[in-house]
């Protein structure tokens, strides 16, 4: 198990849950379609490892890794 902001690139993940505070950021999760048992793939990434174009339900979204270090996957 571990977090989408160390996910390889276009490998596909399932998420199993959320780790630490994360009051209102789980809400918008959910808000975009973040859910425990989704299917999730990391399309890019900036060059730093900052932002992430993540691909869920379909579409694809930008999501900074901090955001994306709260979000666990296996």
């Amino acid at each position: 198990m571990t977090t989408l902001n160390l996910a390889k690139k276009n490998q596909r993940y399932q998420i199993v849950g959320f780790v630490g505070q994360v009051d209102g950021v789980l809400r918008r999760f959910f808000e975009l379609g973040f859910t425990v048992g989704e299917r999730v793939r990391v399309v890019a990434t900036s060059l730093q490892k900052k932002v992430f174009l993540v691909e869920i339900r379909g579409y694809v979204l930008s999501v900074r890794a901090n955001l994306l270090s709260k979000v666990q996957v296996e």
